[in-house]
């Protein structure tokens, strides 16, 4: 099998990339501090201010007790300063200026250089305080005539400019300046790295992608539904067709999907569709509610099953229709019938937990399903997330055909594939997977419409 690449430019989506890097405002904000937080760490324990102190000398050779003139001896002069810069950094001047000192463990340097072309000769002392640079300038000056005289009868080294007490340090540090500059070049950096690794994510992002990614087309796209609502009124926990607010399109695109699957299951003569999701709150249980209301208003019979045995949510989707509780059910050991001109029967639970496993191994259940057969012209199947508990691979025995609903930008599409492969390979006739909270790249919109959260197992969150 041919590899594929690992990113496609029409798999970039900008919102998605837009919409990453604004969650997670907050890494680079952390940044930011922790690089001011660094920079002024730096200045309080490792930055030391030193501070300069300088003196200027004129190097002049003389020759039988009188000066040489400047013209003629310009060059001598020169070729001595350069010499004199080793009396300056000799070991024997450091010597007798801690000898001088006071405290004879201050820390300092001192250099000398020459003015290029010139016998001018530029002595400069560092040293941890002013007080401490100007002692031992003065100790220079007292000193250095004992070291030269050894070596330079005939050079004199008259002063220029004296030296004075220096009042800034010589190292300064704008720590503002470093603290602004970092936090900024901080925030830039854990953007541009959340924005590459929401690029390489690999989840289905554009159309593009899942028909290259999960290797065929999707049953249909349900676009993410923006619902605006009062902060007094009651959060719906699912986005129903039969809800008024609810858009025409997005109607539209469920009784679409809910034509194809009815027709896929009338052709193969199917009655029982278990529909799944890889992970938690890709919305599964909204679209399974909406399938049931859609195959009923195509005008089935249709019957509801919330079968995620560990946490349930139907029971909330469907808050205000009448349900019946499939423990209940069970342990009378008969199916509701559908009364009047309803077309839609919801079994729903809330306590069964642990017994969930018993029960998906019992002769019950497939009795009460194979009533449900009988009495309904649908059953769709609610269940848990595949990859987060083995329930679902235990209803396939029990459904004719499987839908997987893979949210955008949510799971894994090597995942997705695999899921939808051993749904294949299990028996049941996979008829393919619808995406769900779809929104295209280049929408201006960049709100955050969710309807719903499934949460964690073993919290009490609920899907949808």
């Amino acid at each position: 099998m041919k590899k594929k690449q690992l990113f496609y430019a029409d798999e970039l989506n900008v919102r998605i990339v837009i919409s990453d890097v604004l969650k997670n405002i907050w890494l680079a904000v952390l940044a930011a501090i922790i690089v001011c937080i660094g920079v002024f760490s730096y200045s309080k324990v490792f930055y030391k201010n030193t501070y300069t102190t300088e003196a200027t000398f004129v190097v002049s050779p003389r020759s039988n007790g009188s000066y040489i003139g400047f013209y003629s001896s310009i060059s001598t002069a020169n070729e001595m300063a350069e010499v004199f810069k080793e009396v300056f950094a000799s070991d024997v001047l450091n010597r007798m200026i801690k000898e001088d000192l006071q405290d004879p463990g201050i820390p300092f340097t001192v250099n000398a250089s020459v003015a290029s072309g010139t016998n001018i000769l530029i002595v400069s002392v560092k040293s941890d305080s002013p007080s401490n640079a100007h002692a031992v300038m003065q100790s220079v000056m007292k000193n250095y005539r004992r070291v030269s005289g050894y070596l330079f009868g005939g050079v004199v080294l008259d002063v220029l400019k004296k030296p004075q007490i220096s009042l800034a340090p010589s190292n300064p540090i704008d720590i503002n300046g470093m603290m602004t500059k970092g936090a900024f070049l901080a925030v830039v950096l854990m953007m541009f790295l959340v924005a590459v690794l929401s690029v390489m994510r690999p989840t289905v992002k554009t159309m593009a992608c899942a028909k290259r990614r999960m290797e065929e087309r999707p049953l249909g796209v349900l676009r993410k539904e923006r619902r605006y609502q009062f902060f007094f009124k009651k959060k719906n926990r699912g986005l129903l067709i039969i809800d008024a607010g609810t858009s025409f399109k997005y109607k539209e695109a469920v009784l679409q999907i809910a034509h194809k699957i009815r027709s896929q299951m009338q052709k193969d003569g199917k009655k029982v569709l278990l529909v799944t999701s890889v992970a938690e709150n890709e919305g599964k249980t909204t679209f399974s509610a909406n399938m049931a209301y859609a195959l009923a208003r195509h005008g089935h019979k249709v019957a509801y099953l919330d079968m995620d045995l560990r946490k349930p949510a139907g029971y909330k989707i469907f808050s205000n229709s009448k349900q019946a509780d499939l423990l209940t059910c069970l342990k009378e050991g008969k199916a509701p019938s559908l009364e009047g001109d309803d077309r839609l029967l919801v079994v729903t639970n809330s306590r069964i937990g642990a017994k969930g496993d018993r029960l998906l191994h019992s002769d019950e259940l497939k009795k009460f399903v194979d009533e449900l057969k009988e009495k309904t012209d649908f059953v769709v199947f609610d269940s848990a997330p595949f990859t987060a508990t083995a329930d679902t691979g235990m209803l396939l025995q029990l459904a004719d055909c499987t839908v997987l609903v893979v949210r955008q930008d949510w799971a894994s599409y090597d995942i997705c594939r695999a899921v939808s492969e051993e749904m294949q390979e299990e028996g049941g006739k996979y008829l393919g997977y619808v995406l769900n909270n779809y929104q295209d790249s280049d929408m201006i919109s960049m709100a955050d419409s969710r309807y719903g959260a499934y949460g964690y197992y073993g919290k009490t969150k609920t899907e949808e």
